[in-house]
């Protein structure tokens, strides 16, 4: 009975909200003042998708120098031919789950009938609007305590062309995925009573692309500019120890207090031991996990150092390992660290990839174009960066100016 009342009284609204946006289309066109060049055509009907069903508006249509134009669109700031309350749903929905289990969740919560190809063509019209809007945010003008700046990757499946001539892990040399990187941002204003780092409350914001390390580490640095780089008293860059992540630091964060991963230098240390063999390489590398706590990172070198003059279980292993701490010494001075009251993990980051990337692009089935899949992650990074809602403020408040006949000459 619930649900046929609710249907019932959606389409009651249908009934009662298609005149009264008729209305404001009629109040729209008579208002609008043309800019020199543009000439009225008529009226033109367009079937347009709201949050009440489908319902058919008229509305005046002019040609010009700059093309044909429909004032009523753009101050309505209509997508296509879908109204931004629906557009907004809809994007949201498809951040949040494949599309068609959107189209059925919207169906199910709201009686919102929008088939997975809608859903899909949604996206993606207006998933590339998402980088510029974000180029024009400003930089936080707020003081900061402590700046955190973090970035991995992670693989995600993709269509076969995409693939193509991509190195991988497979058998034959050849990959299933391509790497999308994954920049987080979060402030820390506290410790607790042990003096342990405080992550604020919902101030992590993320940043994603399938770009070159290079262009990601623009974009991760504008990410924290809007942030409050600037004010910042500290700045942290953590990372897990990859190359174009370490670059990332040094050239788009100097100055920055950089930490290696402590759970990855603890890998680092089981493998090196295991590496050098002997006997009880774990309690071994125990023992230089505690060190690292210490500051004595300088002593794990000269330990395996000695250790590697006496006949080791694989040499090439110990080359690798031993050369990765060597090279990330300056950057594992955990004690000191936690002395500032500092994070030293990246584990910000790494359930970023699970959640902002690994949740949504990496489900059973799927194989993504990059195109689909970079209109989806803006979305969902968006979303999980509470600037959503920000996001449809302005795109409709863009969509209404393009009616300023000043702006039209200009």
């Amino acid at each position: 009975m619930e649900g046929l009342f609710r249907d019932a009284l959606l389409a009651v609204g249908l009934q009662l909200f298609g005149p009264l946006l008729q209305q404001r289309v009629d109040r729209i066109d008579a208002e609008f003042k043309p800019k020199p060049g543009q000439h009225r055509v008529g009226r033109r009907p367009l079937e347009v998708d709201t949050l009440f069903g489908t319902t058919r508006v008229e509305r005046d249509y002019y040609t010009g120098v700059g093309g044909g134009h429909s004032p009523a669109d753009a101050a309505l700031a209509l997508e296509g031919s879908t109204t931004p309350a629906l557009a907004r749903l809809v994007c949201r929905a498809a951040a949040q789950q494949p599309y068609g289990a959107a189209s059925q969740d919207l169906a199910a919560y709201g009686a919102i009938v929008i088939d997975e190809r809608q859903i899909q063509r949604l996206v993606r019209r207006i998933g590339p609007a998402v980088d510029p809007w974000m180029k024009g945010l400003a930089p936080s003008a707020e003081p900061l305590p402590i700046l955190y700046v973090s970035c991995d990757g992670t693989g995600t499946p993709m269509r076969a062309e995409e693939l193509a001539g991509r190195k991988g892990k497979q058998a034959d040399g050849s990959s299933k995925t391509r790497e999308v990187k994954l920049g987080a941002v979060f402030t820390q204003h506290r410790t607790d009573e042990k003096g342990r780092a405080v992550r604020d409350h919902e101030s992590t914001t993320y940043v994603g692309s399938y770009e070159t390390a290079f262009d990601f580490s623009l974009r991760l640095r504008e990410e924290s500019r809007r942030r409050g780089l600037g004010n910042a008293r500290q700045v942290v860059f953590i990372s897990d120890g990859a190359r174009w992540a370490e670059d990332i630091g040094k050239d788009c964060f100097a100055g920055a207090a950089s930490i290696l991963d402590f759970y990855h230098a603890g890998e680092r240390l089981h493998a090196l031991s295991e590496s050098l063999g002997g006997a009880n390489p774990g309690a071994r590398a125990a023992l230089w996990k505690d060190l690292l706590l210490r500051d004595r990172v300088a002593e794990v070198i000269a330990q395996a150092e000695m250790l590697g003059t006496q006949g080791v279980a694989s040499p090439e292993g110990v080359e690798e390992h031993l050369g990765f701490i060597r090279r990330h010494r300056e950057r594992m001075l955990y004690g000191t660290y936690r002395g500032n009251g500092w994070f030293i993990g990246s584990g910000v980051v790494e359930a970023g990839c699970r959640t902002v990337v690994g949740k949504r692009l990496k489900q059973s089935g799927m194989f993504w174009s990059e195109p689909g899949a970079t209109c989806v992650l803006n979305f969902r990074t968006l979303l999980l960066s509470r600037r959503l809602d920000a996001f449809w403020v302005d795109r409709a408040n863009a969509a209404s100016a393009r009616n300023d006949s000043l702006a039209l000459a200009a």
